[in-house]
C-alpha cells in the first residue's frame, strides 16, 4: 500500500468533499488487506525521477512531496474526527497519515518506524514535530536508528491513541456507527474517544510488551553526547544481546551517514 499520487490525489479530494457534506460526522481511513496500512511514499517512482534528472531540478519529486505534505497538514487541520486503523505496518508516509488523524488505533500487528537511515531519506511528513515530542530521547534514538516499533510503543511515544485486537475491527466499526452522532463537531469527537478508550481499556491485556519503555534508561545513555559523532559511536558500539536494540544498531551502522546528520540536525 504504498502512498502514490494515485492515491494522494483522491484521498484529499474527497476529504475537501466531507469536509462541507454534513451527512458526514466521521471518517474510517484504512488500508486494503491486513498486512499493511501503508509502508511509505512512492520510494520507486521517486528513484526512477532522480535517475532521470540526476542533477535536478527534480519536478516528479517536487510535486509529489508538495501533494504529500498538504494531504498531511488536512488530515492535522480537519475539524471531523478521523480514525485511522493502523493495523499492520505503518512507516514512513503511512506514520504521516496515521499521526494526522484524530484518532489513532494500533492491533498486536502494528509495526511502525521511520526507516529513513536506510534508504538516505530525512524523517519528513510531521516527523521533526511528533519524534520530538516522544519521551525523553527515544525520538532521536528512533530517527537515527529507524527501530520498528509495536502498539504499546506507539502509544507510549505519542504515536497512536488506542489498542484495539485486529480481530475487533468489524465490531468496533459497528459500535461506531450506532453512536448517537449529531452536528456538535465537539461532542462528536467526545463520543468516539469516550467509546474508543473504553474498548481500548477492555483489551489492554492482549497489547503487546513495549519495546522503548523498557529500554529508556540505556536510550538516554546512548544519545547523551552533545554532538552527533559520540552519539554514532555510542549506539554502534553498544554490546548487547537484545534483538530490539541490536536491529537499530545494525540499522545506522550501515545506514547512511548524511541522514543520520539531518535527524540530528532537524530534532535540535
Amino acid at each position: 500500500n504504498a502512498l502514490t499520487l494515485e492515491m494522494i490525489d483522491p484521498i484529499t479530494a474527497q476529504l475537501h468533499e466531507w469536509k462541507n457534506d454534513d451527512a458526514v460526522v466521521a471518517i474510517w481511513l484504512q488500508g486494503e488487506g491486513e498486512k499493511a496500512f501503508c509502508a511509505g511514499g512512492d520510494i520507486v517512482k521517486l528513484y526512477e525521477s532522480m535517475l532521470e534528472n540526476p542533477k535536478g531540478p527534480n519536478a516528479f519529486a517536487a510535486d509529489f512531496f508538495g501533494r504529500e505534505y498538504q494531504l498531511d497538514y488536512l488530515l492535522h487541520t480537519y475539524d471531523k474526527p478521523i480514525i485511522c486503523w493502523g493495523s499492520g505496518i505503518v512507516m514512513g508516509g503511512g506514520l504521516g497519515l496515521l499521526s494526522g488523524c484524530s484518532h489513532r488505533i494500533v492491533t498486536e500487528t502494528t509495526r511502525m518506524a521511520m526507516p529513513e537511515i536506510t534508504i538516505g531519506l530525512f524523517p519528513d511528513v510531521g516527523g521533526t514535530w511528533f519524534l520530538n515530542r516522544m519521551p525523553g530521547s527515544s525520538g532521536l534514538f528512533l530517527g537515527l536508528t529507524g527501530a520498528s516499533i509495536n502498539a504499546t510503543d506507539a502509544i507510549f511515544t505519542g504515536l497512536a491513541d488506542y489498542f484495539v485486537p485486529a480481530e475487533n475491527k468489524q465490531s468496533l466499526l459497528d459500535e461506531i456507527c450506532s453512536l448517537p452522532f449529531g452536528e456538535d463537531v465537539d461532542d462528536n469527537h467526545l463520543q468516539i474517544r469516550n467509546l474508543m478508550m473504553s474498548v481500548s481499556k477492555e483489551h489492554k491485556d492482549s497489547s503487546p510488551l513495549g519495546q522503548v519503555e523498557p529500554h529508556m534508561k540505556t536510550i538516554s545513555a546512548l544519545v547523551k553526547a552533545d554532538n552527533l559523532a559520540a552519539t554514532i559511536q555510542a549506539i554502534t558500539t553498544y554490546q548487547t544481546d537484545d534483538k530490539w536494540l541490536s536491529r537499530g544498531i545494525t540499522s545506522l551502522a550501515k545506514g547512511c551517514p548524511v541522514t543520520a546528520h539531518l535527524v540530528n540536525e532537524q530534532l535540535h
